[in-house]
């Protein structure tokens, strides 16, 4: 079942989001976020406007998927959208992303956004999987701007119009 997340989700939120962060190459954050960091950035999330979307199964939340405003100090993108979405890594495979994604996608559509935007890296292919999936296309990459472990990546940009 897909809800709204509320304030009592954001622990399983967190962790979800920490197993990307541990994973390495998911997100550019390199250190796990606490959950009073968590919870400044729920605070900022209008669920009329801008939702979390969670995946429960028995009470577990199993997923989630974010729809945030892209620059949000720029007027002139208040109809482009970003999202971003994290699975269980106990869960993955299973088509929670993918129900994920038409929720959000459904939503944005209604709620008259025209553009939304993925942001990740080049090399996250589960994820350029699921955008490829529901045709996102590339919209521009800035080579290397990752740097992660003496590695470095592509912070890749994807887009589809509603």
């Amino acid at each position: 079942m897909i809800t709204i997340a509320e304030s009592r989700h954001l622990k399983a939120i967190n962790d979800i989001y920490n197993q990307a962060v541990e994973e390495g190459f998911r997100t550019a954050h390199t250190q796990p976020m606490t959950l009073s960091q968590r919870a400044l950035w729920f605070q900022n999330y209008d669920k009329d406007n801008f939702p979390v979307f969670i995946y429960q199964q028995d009470q577990d939340v199993l997923g989630w998927l974010s729809v945030s405003p892209y620059k949000s100090d720029r007027q002139a993108l208040n109809e482009v959208v970003e999202i971003s979405y994290y699975v269980d890594y106990n869960h993955h495979g299973k088509g929670i992303a993918t129900k994920l994604m038409e929720k959000a996608l459904n939503f944005c559509r209604t709620a008259g956004y025209r553009i939304m935007v993925a942001i990740l890296m080049n090399k996250n292919t589960p994820s350029m999987s699921l955008l490829q999936k529901f045709d996102f296309t590339e919209g521009g990459r800035i080579p290397d701007a990752i740097h992660y472990q003496d590695e470095f990546r592509d912070h890749l940009y994807m887009f589809k119009k509603l």
